[in-house]
């Protein structure tokens, strides 16, 4: 079982070739605000690069208690 916990970062996401594997392309969805608006310049990027570049507030833990991060031990 996976938890989470707060934490600020950012970078690309490491899973946008798996999921691209797995499913095709990510769709608008993927880069629409809670509000229906799409970011287009992030969407832009993706199409031209293949890459997802994003911020974060919290991220996975194992949750077991410890707030380590899956994969870190």
């Amino acid at each position: 079982m996976l938890g989470h916990r707060e934490m600020n970062g950012s970078g690309p996401i490491g899973w946008v070739a798996a999921y691209e594997e797995a499913y095709g392309p990510l769709p608008e969805i993927w880069f629409t605000a809670a509000d229906g608006v799409l970011d287009q310049g992030a969407f832009a990027r993706y199409k031209e690069t293949g890459t997802v570049v994003a911020e974060w507030d919290c991220g996975p833990t194992t949750g077991d208690g410890d707030d380590a991060a899956p994969g870190s031990r």
